[in-house]
């Protein structure tokens, strides 16, 4: 079953559904999906930077359950996240899945899609629920891996480890100036997350089988990282329309690179 919903069938089940905004807070107030929620970066899906953790850390999971508690969402909620189109929709489903929910779908080509066919927009915002009940979430830990034991899989070979990132990036070609990770985990293979979407949403299953085909015959759990936990979200959902449900390593190379001695490779493996 697909991860995405086409604008037509959200409009339809508007009624039946909570969506969430990913964008953030200024993009909600320009304009947004209505009886939509704004769900924030910085406020909700990332939490404060340290030492280690790279760019986004993950959250305090209580204060996302507590704004999903406020915008009515209960453990059996469908959900519905977007964004202007592969951005932060992705980071708020992995997050929403590793909080346990089951019914998280994604709006297949974004507000952008969704105002491109004529659907309506708003600016007005929408209320809040009142006496929110809290969420009795149960934390799904096999959806996410720690940089130790990224570490313990690249050097036994025991995970398949997913790059998300552009190939320079990923292959040491270009200097890699944002996070100072000019190559990859070893024995990372690479999978830049743009290629699976198109405007409209993903590229047809025929083309996402054929390049992540193999990826569903390996024996050996997976696991994606990129930059700093977003991207490989989204390839995550491009993996998702083919039955590839990775881990994630969230810090991802700019938490790997803030350890001293963090082991490098340039080129490209292939599976």
């Amino acid at each position: 079953m697909s991860v995405l919903i086409s604008p037509k069938e959200l409009h339809e089940q508007l009624d039946r559904v909570v969506v969430l905004d990913a964008r953030g807070f200024d993009a909600y107030a320009a304009a947004h999906i209505p009886g939509s929620f704004a769900i924030d970066m910085d406020a909700h899906m990332s939490g404060p930077l340290g030492v280690h953790g790279g760019r986004h850390p993950l959250p305090d999971m209580a204060v996302l359950a507590n704004r999903l508690s406020e915008c009515g969402v209960t453990m059996d909620s469908h959900i519905v996240v977007y964004d202007a189109w592969i951005s932060f929709a992705g980071r708020l489903r992995f997050l929403l899945l590793y909080m346990g929910f089951t019914d998280v779908k994604v709006l297949a080509g974004g507000i952008e899609r969704w105002h491109r066919e004529g659907y309506p927009l708003t600016q007005e915002e929408t209320p809040t629920v009142a006496d929110s009940k809290p969420l009795a979430y149960t934390l799904q830990d096999h959806l996410v891996m720690s940089r130790d034991e990224v570490l313990q899989a690249s050097q036994a070979g025991s995970h398949v480890i997913i790059d998300a990132r552009a190939p320079q990036r990923y292959d040491g070609s270009v200097v890699d100036t944002m996070d100072g990770m000019t190559g990859h985990v070893p024995g990372a293979i690479n999978h830049f997350y743009e290629w699976g979407f198109t405007a409209d949403g993903v590229r047809p299953i025929a083309e996402l089988q054929t390049a992540y085909g193999d990826l569903t015959k390996v024996e050996k759990p997976i696991v994606a990282y990129c930059g700093s936990g977003v991207t490989a979200a989204n390839l995550m959902i491009a993996l998702a329309e083919v039955g590839v449900e990775p881990a994630m390593y969230v810090g991802s190379s700019s938490d790997w690179v803030t350890y001293e001695g963090f082991p490098l490779e340039t080129g490209v493996n292939t599976l």
